[in-house]
């Protein structure tokens, strides 16, 4: 299937000291326990040895995802004993449609993406995604307080510049003039008072900015880079999960996520139109991987593995344990 996509300790001399006893029986899956290895040995894998795991602990959705050979890859933090994790990680076939649990290794917060652009009240560096070949845009009218964190977002060819603190978006160009300014408009989150934006992005020459509408939800206006004139409200206004950004499938088509009901929206962002809605059945928010695959779609959102293939919509949720009032 071809797929396309955009979302030590050692033994230092010392004798080996016999092994420890069995632990006790406890609720948490068994992890095996190793003996101290000789001088000589390799060293040991990173991740703890787990026997084959039949579900995952009900949580906000994996840690990360990847795409491997015809499956997704959706690994999840599982609590072992106080502040320790495991990342437990199960393969969802795009072919069959089941989970299988795939392997276990050792818990890694995974960094958020490089920020491109760092700014100031009225200077933004501008970088390429790994962070080289920095452009200094100077900046003027973004108002604020010295406490005031300056935030900006760019585009691929890094020749639009959106930057906020409180306030307004200002967008410019590479020169460092400005293009357009969006102000902040009324939501259910603080009115009859304008609500405040979380955050935007430079879709080519489309700015998608995402305002508050409650304390875990966004409304998503998309707006002409360089103009300022609105082209749509994405979902029509309705509430979308803040922590997905637009995903990129391909010329101005873009992923989204809603909130409520939790369904994976399609845009053209450069007309607003709405594509395809495909809802899910499982409404944990959470991060998702959304990918071209064949002509249609396929990926994870927070628990839920899904193929859209002929324009139908086949999800599977990922084996979840109960919780302890469910048993």
């Amino acid at each position: 299937m071809r797929i396309l996509i955009l979302l030590f300790a050692t033994a230092c001399g010392q004798p080996a000291s016999p092994p420890p006893p069995p632990s006790p029986a406890t609720t948490t899956p068994p992890i095996a326990i190793r003996t101290p290895a000789p001088p000589d040995a390799p060293a040991p894998p990173d991740a703890p040895a787990r026997v084959a795991q039949t579900c995952v602990t009900a949580g906000p959705g994996f840690n990360e995802a990847r795409m491997v050979d015809g499956a997704v890859i959706a690994c999840y933090a599982t609590p072992l004993s106080g502040d320790t994790y495991v990342d437990d990680c199960w393969r969802f076939d795009l072919t069959t449609r089941a989970w299988q649990f795939e392997s276990s290794k050792d818990h890694v917060e995974i960094a958020p993406p490089r920020e491109q652009v760092t700014a100031t009240a009225t200077r933004a560096d501008v970088c390429k995604p790994d962070g080289s070949d920095c452009k200094a845009v100077p900046l003027q009218g973004v108002v604020g307080t010295p406490a005031d964190t300056v935030t900006g977002a760019t585009n691929a060819d890094r020749s639009i510049v959106a930057v906020w603190a409180q306030g307004p978006i200002h967008v410019f160009d590479a020169t460092g003039t400005r293009l357009t300014t969006i102000k902040p408009w009324v939501t259910s989150m603080n009115a009859p008072e304008p609500a405040f934006f979380r955050g935007a992005h430079v879709l080519d020459s489309v700015l998608a900015v995402r305002i508050a509408d409650s304390p875990i939800t966004v409304a998503i206006r998309l707006f002409d880079a360089r103009t300022g004139t609105k082209i749509a409200d994405v979902f029509r206004g309705g509430p979308m999960d803040d922590d997905v950004a637009p995903i990129e499938l391909g010329g101005t088509d873009y992923a989204f996520v809603t909130a409520e009901p939790r369904s994976i929206l399609v845009v053209d962002v450069a007309t607003g139109k709405q594509r395809a809605r495909y809802p899910l059945g499982d409404k944990t928010l959470g991060k998702a991987l959304i990918a071209r695959v064949d002509g249609g779609l396929a990926g994870v959102v927070a628990r839920t593995g899904f193929v859209v293939e002929g324009g139908k919509l086949s999800t599977v949720i990922v084996p979840t344990c109960p919780q302890p009032d469910e048993e």
